[in-house]
């Protein structure tokens, strides 16, 4: 299953909303950058608009933090390496929230099981 398809479920199943897009970009062979759009819910924007996005801030990093465990195993089931780090960030209005995923540079991806993640210049023409 491709990577940001598995992001969004995960946020659809915990947060009952998940990103209107998903987008996962390799900026290396060990460094992936997961970008969504969208993906908040009405009592967020409301929070938000009301002076109080830094409780958005708060709930959307402990909900991080219960959902680290799943999304680095799925990170490391699909891609076939560790995971070392997992840093995420969110901004509102407009609304983007940003994932990346340091994996071990001894572990390469197997190929093929990159699904539909728009690949760098230097990757894809390793993989031609």
């Amino acid at each position: 299953m491709e990577i940001s398809n598995v992001i969004v479920r995960l946020y659809r199943d915990y947060a009952g909303k998940g990103p209107s897009s998903c987008k996962a970009y390799w900026a290396d062979e060990d460094i992936l950058l997961v970008v969504m759009r969208g993906g908040f819910t009405v009592a967020e924007q409301r929070l938000h608009e009301g002076g109080h996005g830094d409780v958005v801030q708060q709930a959307w990093h402990k909900l991080q933090d219960t959902l680290k465990v799943l999304m680095t195993g799925a990170i490391m089931e699909l891609t076939g390496g560790g995971v070392v780090a997992f840093m995420t960030t969110i901004h509102q209005k407009p609304d983007f929230m940003a994932q990346l995923f340091i994996l071990t540079p001894e572990d390469p991806r197997a190929p093929g099981q990159v699904g539909q993640i728009k690949l760098t210049e230097r990757t894809e023409q390793r993989r031609s």
